[in-house]
């Protein structure tokens, strides 16, 4: 019988789906279709690029941008599917690869991040774009999982063990199972010999609907812009199969920042999880340490297509989870930061940076240490940074925004 095992993603890659925004422009100022044609042609010559359109007139307007940009049309597969959720990262096709030289996806049930139930339509449709993005690429086999889960919170290393964070795949997504049971299953479909749980994700990716954060002054009068509600790719990742690349804050930036203050208690907890972990042979992982980006406020009104999710917040019971009131516009919100949210694809890493001039000389700071720590991560490989705002604010980045599917190869043959 054929032996399937989970890929990590910095192995060989044959292609990288990514799904258009529906609108150009997140508000008057951040442009989505920017960030779109920016990771299309980074990954192009790498893998084969899939780019995914709610309908013939977003095709339409991708096509456009595409070629404004110079970039040759036939190198591109389009498709179309009816999904307003630029992050199939999170839904999109889960492939292992088998001994064989067969691939088979793992489906597992989804809820829209604990913000809905597998009963909405909008749950639905996403449900379903994990076989429709398999069927584009000739996988039919299907493992089915009981638990509800997301792409977003999985990580792997190839050789049999994963990392997730428990807080959200027990208490937030399968709160009527035990931990020893969503272990469980996860070892099943995925042919796991070990899972790392981290306890918490960060409190910038808290249920967006949980009440204000801190804001630039110090006072809670800002909020999250929207969140993937506790996943591990704005945290931890691997980068190669021994080696993992963790977000830390400083002491000195904990005392200079309420938000940095939040967010070290759950990263340093974070931390000692993996710097206890053992690999799949029994040693200590490879650690590198990822700054926290600094906090960038931007205030949504209701002319902003970011402003979505606040108009859907108001048609509700008006309060936040807390009994705060939902804000009136302009709403200060925070986007999705992270510099762990990259994706590798081959022989490319895609990053995110944030610094644009006028901004203060920190951000820069903090870019360019990301990028020393890719570098570090990824010898020999490219890496490439793009400006993510515009996907950030609506609750992910350029990790989420993609989807890998890797390469069919026997099992003992990979490196």
């Amino acid at each position: 019988m054929e032996q399937f095992r989970t890929v990590g993603e910095f192995e060989r890659q044959e292609s990288v789906l990514l799904i258009w925004p529906i609108t150009p422009f997140a508000t008057t100022r951040l442009n989505n279709d920017r960030i779109s044609v920016e990771v299309v042609e980074a990954l192009l010559g790498e893998v084969e690029v899939i780019v995914c359109c709610y309908d013939a007139d977003v095709e339409s307007r991708a096509r456009e941008a595409l070629s404004q940009r110079g970039i040759d049309l036939t190198k591109i597969r389009f498709i179309q599917y009816p999904s307003e959720i630029v992050y199939p990262r999170d839904f999109g096709a889960e492939i292992m690869i088998g001994n064989q030289g067969n691939r088979t996806r793992v489906d597992f049930r989804f809820d829209f991040y604990g913000y809905g139930t597998e009963d909405d339509e909008f749950s639905r449709v996403l449900r379903r774009f994990g076989q429709f993005h398999a069927d584009q690429v000739g996988i039919q086999n299907t493992i089915h999982s009981t638990l509800i889960s997301e792409g977003g919170d999985r990580e792997f290393n190839g050789k049999g063990i994963m990392m997730a964070i428990r807080e959200t795949e027990v208490d937030k997504r399968n709160p009527d199972k035990t931990l020893d049971e969503v272990e469980a299953e996860f070892k099943r479909v995925f042919h796991l010999d070990q899972v790392i749980w981290l306890p918490q994700g960060s409190y910038d990716d808290e249920h967006s609907h949980s009440g204000a954060i801190p804001s630039a002054d110090g006072s809670f009068n800002s909020y999250r812009s929207a969140t993937a509600n506790g996943h591990i790719d704005e945290i931890c990742r691997f980068t190669d199969e021994h080696t993992i690349v963790i977000a830390q804050v400083s002491d000195q930036e904990a005392a200079e920042s309420k938000l940095h203050a939040l967010n070290k208690d759950r990263l340093d907890r974070a931390y000692e999880v993996v710097r206890s972990a053992k690999n799949h042979e029994g040693k200590p992982f490879r650690i590198l340490t990822m700054p926290v980006p600094e906090p960038i406020y931007i205030d949504l009104t209701p002319e902003d297509d970011a402003y979505a999710l606040w108009s859907w917040c108001e048609e509700a019971d008006g309060l936040f989870a807390d009994g705060s009131p939902i804000p009136k516009p302009p709403v200060n919100v925070m986007p999705a930061l992270s510099y762990c949210n990259f994706l590798i694809a081959n022989d490319v890493v895609l990053a995110q940076k944030y610094y644009e001039e006028g901004m203060p000389e920190r951000i820069k700071h903090k870019d360019d240490e990301a990028l020393r720590v890719l570098q570090d991560a990824f010898p020999g490989k490219r890496i490439v940074q793009i400006h993510t705002l515009a996907l950030n604010i609506y609750g992910g980045g350029i990790h989420c925004h993609t989807r890998n599917i890797p390469v069919a190869y026997p099992m003992d043959s990979h490196n």
